[in-house]
């Protein structure tokens, strides 16, 4: 019975993760978003003495922004320019609600308006590149935003989070610090 919940929630899990494999037109939007989320993943792991910063968080920020901006373009050329088809596609609602968050995120990480530790959560790479991965594969693939999606996307962190902390315990730590080196 209770696997039975589970169930669509894997399968939208197992449709986030091969999607770039089943629509490889997505590739040029979410393959920068994964190289540089496993980059960066390492580089912090190697480094574990650096922290996000306030200007880091910033600029994750705009990767929200420039992601709805590819996916409204893309919205915008299958409804053929026609705005009625497109402002009524839940594809469309997706592209805007990232926007909003992205540019909802950029002004509280711009003006500090909330602790840094709050805000480095919400603009930390992984769940700004996750959610951002998340909303191409809805808009390109036709995926529903529902309640399996979102358990999906909260799935798909705690799986990827999961990954790179083993990673970073086997990952080698460099010699010296160059920080305190120089």
């Amino acid at each position: 019975m209770v696997l039975e919940l589970f169930v669509p929630i894997l399968d939208r899990f197992y449709e986030l993760v091969k999607a770039p494999y089943l629509n490889t037109e997505m590739l040029w939007i979410a393959l920068p978003l994964l190289i540089t989320l496993v980059i960066v993943e390492l580089y912090f792991g190697r480094y574990r003495g650096e922290r996000l910063g306030w200007n880091t968080a910033l600029t994750n920020t705009l990767v929200l922004i420039f992601v709805s901006l590819n996916l409204l373009q893309r919205i915008f050329k299958e409804n053929n320019g026609n705005w009625v088809d497109m402002l009524s596609s839940s594809s469309f609602i997706i592209a805007l609600v990232i926007l909003v968050l992205g540019i909802i995120l950029f002004f509280v990480d711009f003006f500090h308006v909330v602790p840094k530790s709050l805000a480095f959560i919400f603009s930390a790479h992984l769940p700004i590149n996750i959610t951002a991965y998340t909303a191409i594969v809805l808009v390109y693939n036709k995926l529903p935003l529902d309640i399996n999606t979102i358990l999906a996307w909260v799935m798909l962190m705690v799986v990827l989070g999961g990954i790179f902390f083993f990673i970073k315990l086997l990952e080698p730590k460099p010699k010296y610090d160059n920080m305190y080196f120089l």
